[in-house]
């Protein structure tokens, strides 16, 4: 069984839009340093808050994938919810994502992703999302 190591970044920029007050915003980024084997999928969940009223929640799934050339596959889908709290169920906009992740070179970049999300209600549409990741595939070595 093969194992390699999904490294690197997931950020969630967002705007809070305010009728009365100062926009709020959230420019906040997280690491993932996670061993991944051959077909064994693995949940990597994030959850990011602001201005009291927004929340993005990232399900994040990662594998090895069985191909003979050692990439990864991530997935999964992003959920922008804005309301009375950050635990409001009031789900304004949802974006599935997948990509793969090559076997990392010398020298190579980060592959990198963006999904964006705005507020779907008619007022509230200045309030937005976009979750990036930045990911590596790295030897486990």
């Amino acid at each position: 069984m093969a194992v390699r190591s999904l490294v690197g970044r997931v950020r969630c920029d967002g705007r809070d839009a305010e009728t009365i007050g100062s926009d709020e915003f959230i420019h906040e980024e997280r690491v993932v340093d996670h061993l991944l084997f051959t077909d064994q999928a693995v949940n990597l969940p994030q959850r990011f808050t602001w201005g009291g009223e927004c929340r993005v929640e990232v399900d994040v799934n990662a594998k090895l994938l069985a191909t003979g050339d050692e990439a990864m596959e991530v997935w999964g889908e992003c959920r922008f919810y804005e309301g009375e709290s950050t635990s409001s169920s009031d789900l304004e906009d949802t974006q599935p994502f997948r990509f793969v992740v090559p076997k990392a070179t010398v020298g190579s970049q980060p592959i990198v992703n963006e999904t964006r999300l705005v507020n779907s209600e008619v007022v509230g549409q200045d309030d937005w999302a976009i979750v990036r990741f930045g990911l590596k595939n790295r030897s486990a070595d």
